[in-house]
């Protein structure tokens, strides 16, 4: 989807978090017309608004992250089922298989829907599972998942490698490397809270603003280190609450409580037991995984906001004068001023500027036409904002350590890579000045070559962001001026450009 957008969009990938906002959109009006099939009208409103003011949907909807199009392609999934198995198609059952396996595909554990349709087709009537439909939906789930397995064996080795097995070794070496059952009740990193039961459970009733979860100290924001509390709280900095308000999780509950009674007809079921199953399968995956955040759970919520709107409605068409009708009115109360009060914050906080290291990196780009670039700032990063035109990358250095992440794009790639190559991988390597720390006369000949060949070499550092990175790029440079001279060209708010010339 990113690749198809992104000629539209100009080739500027700071304009892909656009495509995320347009599936944000489809799993709203999915959404609206999931509820609307399994209910009613003004329950699938409510759901909608519920989703829309959904503090980590909104957040990540800015996002170039899986979480918000996952969801989207789970709705339309649902949907395609439901049509499926109302009118036993053979073209809806392959196109429910068609985007099952699209949904697995931008995450694994999207997977767990199986689990759910699988309950949906033997607990609802008519129980029968046709062969002939069932091998459609297999052909459809086939495609998407066999391109992607190609597509690991030809670069990865194996139909079954990631790219997280590839970058992070120590989590994925193998199948249940990132799962212990310990982290039911022990967080796996002393910075999180809670072990993933607490947190799973605050976050599942809507609790974790309440309770703290959400809060950052002091230390951890002035460091940047948003992602070691326990959820990605840079789309949360102003959040009373991470997925939903408390009431949100009482009406869901009541809403199951109405379907399941009442039995209003066989799509109702059918969502309620597709719903509920993926939600189960999906948090039972969750709980023993070695990260914790709400925003993994994000592709299952779709029955808890539909439920929520059907249950905010049957409550209170019900209303009675009783401490239940009493209760009911306290929560409508919590809910719209919850959901209000979420709102105005959030539409108080000043949009984000743009990025000024884009802005400078953009500005240089001209001068890097046929040169080769020597950097500190991410390579991959580099070569999307400035790469092409015969312009050449190498790494400072690939050192990585606890105030490396400070930076504002740091390199922990060439990192990997070297790790890797001294354990015997055989893959390539970007050339690196610094490897491991220590000068590469090597490569530093190689650039002199290149500067003798009427090629400039530049460098390209960004301005570090604390004291412990300046002390180690000062080091290299006085090693480097022992070869090369170094002329100032450009000096902007996040970045230096120098000529580099051998003496």
């Amino acid at each position: 989807m990113l690749a198809a957008a992104y000629p539209l969009l100009g080739h500027r990938p700071e304009r892909l978090c656009l495509v995320t906002a347009l599936t944000a959109l489809v799993a709203i009006a999915g959404l609206y017309i999931l509820t609307l099939w399994a209910f009613d009208r003004p329950s699938a409103i409510l759901a909608g608004l519920l989703l829309a003011t959904s503090p980590h949907f909104l957040g990540l909807s800015t996002c170039v992250m899986s979480d918000v199009p996952a969801l989207a392609v789970v709705v339309l999934a649902a949907l395609a089922f439901l049509y499926a198995e109302g009118k036993e198609s053979l073209v809806a059952s392959a196109l429910c298989g068609l985007l099952v396996g699209l949904a697995v595909t931008i995450r694994i554990t999207n997977g767990a829907i199986l689990a759910g349709m699988l309950a949906a087709a033997l607990l609802v009537r008519p129980r029968r599972l046709q062969f002939a439909r069932v091998m459609a939906f297999a052909i459809g789930f086939s495609a998407f998942p066999g391109l992607q397995a190609w597509v690991n064996l030809h670069y990865l080795g194996s139909p079954l490698s990631s790219g997280y097995a590839f970058w992070l070794p120590e989590y994925y070496s193998s199948f249940f490397t990132p799962f212990k059952l310990s982290y039911l009740f022990v967080p796996s990193d002393p910075t999180y809270q809670h072990g993933n039961l607490v947190s799973y459970a605050i976050a599942m009733l809507g609790l974790d603003g309440i309770l703290g979860q959400l809060t950052v100290s002091s230390e951890l924001r002035t460091l940047h280190h948003w992602r070691y509390v326990g959820t990605e709280l840079r789309t949360l900095v102003h959040a009373r609450y991470a997925l939903y308000p408390f009431p949100v999780a009482v009406f869901a509950g009541l809403g199951v409580f109405f379907a399941l009674r009442r039995k209003r007809n066989a799509s109702t079921m059918r969502v309620v037991y597709l719903g509920l199953g993926f939600f189960a399968s999906l948090l039972l995956i969750y709980l023993p995984y070695f990260c914790v955040d709400p925003r993994f759970i994000m592709p299952a919520l779709f029955v808890v906001f539909a439920a929520a709107g059907y249950g905010l409605v049957s409550a209170n068409r019900r209303l009675e004068k009783a401490w239940a009708g009493f209760a009911v009115i306290v929560l409508d109360v919590l809910l719209a001023g919850g959901v209000v009060a979420q709102t105005v914050s959030w539409l108080a906080v000043p949009m984000p500027l743009e990025s000024k290291l884009v802005d400078d990196v953009l500005a240089i780009r001209p001068r890097l036409t046929n040169a080769v670039v020597v950097s500190d700032i991410s390579l991959q990063w580099l070569e999307v904002y400035a790469g092409g035109e015969q312009t050449e990358f190498v790494g400072l250095n690939d050192i990585y350590t606890a105030e490396v992440p400070d930076q504002a794009v740091t390199e922990y790639h060439l990192y990997v890579l070297r790790n890797k190559k001294s354990e015997g991988w055989s893959g390539p390597i970007p050339p690196i000045l610094f490897p491991g720390g220590e000068l590469d006369l090597a490569e530093a000949r190689k650039l002199a070559e290149e500067d003798k060949k009427g090629r400039p070499v530049y460098l390209l550092v960004a301005k570090p962001l604390t004291r412990e990175w300046q002390n180690v790029l000062l080091q290299e440079a006085a090693e480097t001026h022992r070869y090369f001279t170094d002329e100032m060209i450009a000096d902007y708010p996040e970045v230096g450009l120098y000529r580099l010339k051998p003496h």
